[in-house]
C-alpha cells in the first residue's frame, strides 16, 4: 500500500507536524511549506515561488511549470507531469492549476494508492484568504480577501473519476464540522473518505 501525503497551506495545519508523516510515505508539498521543512517532492508553479526556493538553496526535488523551466537549470528542478485529460474548459487547463493540485496529480502519475490531503481547506478564514504564508514574501497580504474554491473543487473530482480505484482521504481537524463540497459522500465516490488530523498519525501507527 503505497501512501502519499499531499500537504496543502491552508490553515487547518497549523501546528500539525508534517515531519511525522514521513516514516508512513511521500511527502508532497506547495510552495513555501519548504520553508520549514524538506518533502519528498515540492511544487512550485509561480516563478517567483520557484525562484525563491534557489535563493535559500533548497536542494529537494522541486517541479514548476514548463513555461519557465528554462529559468531554472538545476539538477533538482522538474517539469510538471501532464494532466490525466483533455484540457478544454478553463478550470481543466494545467494553467489554471494551482501547485497544490498539481502535487496530487505527482503523486498519482507516481502510483500513489492512498492520497491524503493534509491543509487543503477551500473555505475563507475569518472571510479572508485562507493560508499559512499570507502576509510573506510572495504570497498575498493577510487581509486579502478569500480566493473562489469552485476550480479546486472541480479538479478534485475530475482526479476522483479519473483515479477509481486510488482513495481519496481527506484530513481536517473537527472534521465533523468542516464543510465538505455539495456532492462529496461516499455514495457518490465509493474511493473518498474523511479522518480526523488530530488523529491520523495515531491511526497510521495502527496500520505500521
Amino acid at each position: 500500500m503505497k501512501f502519499a501525503f499531499c500537504i496543502g497551506n491552508g490553515e487547518s495545519r497549523k501546528g500539525f507536524n508534517v515531519d511525522d508523516l514521513k516514516a508512513y510515505g511521500t511527502v508532497y508539498g506547495a510552495n513555501a511549506i519548504f520553508r520549514n521543512t524538506t518533502v519528498d517532492h515540492l511544487v512550485c508553479c509561480d516563478r517567483r515561488m520557484a525562484m525563491e526556493t534557489v535563493s535559500a538553496g533548497y536542494t529537494g526535488e522541486v517541479y514548476t511549470r514548463e513555461d519557465w523551466y528554462s529559468f531554472f537549470p538545476y539538477d533538482n528542478f522538474h517539469k510538471l507531469k501532464p494532466l490525466p485529460w483533455e484540457e478544454r474548459e478553463k478550470w481543466t487547463q494545467s494553467f489554471h492549476m494551482g501547485s497544490g493540485l498539481h502535487a496530487v496529480n505527482l503523486a498519482l502519475h507516481n502510483g500513489a494508492d492512498i492520497v491524503v490531503l493534509i491543509g487543503h481547506d477551500f473555505w475563507a478564514s475569518k472571510g479572508l484568504h485562507n493560508n499559512l504564508y499570507k502576509g510573506t514574501e510572495n504570497y498575498w497580504a493577510e487581509d486579502h480577501h478569500a480566493i473562489d474554491p469552485s476550480f479546486w473543487i472541480k479538479q478534485f473530482v475530475m482526479f476522483f473519476n479519473a483515479y477509481p480505484d486510488t482513495q481519496f482521504v481527506f484530513c481536517q481537524p473537527n472534521m465533523r464540522i468542516w464543510q465538505r463540497p455539495v456532492g462529496w459522500d461516499s455514495d457518490t465516490f465509493h474511493n473518498l473518505q474523511f479522518e480526523e488530523l488530530d488523529t491520523l498519525v495515531s491511526t497510521l501507527k495502527q496500520i505500521g
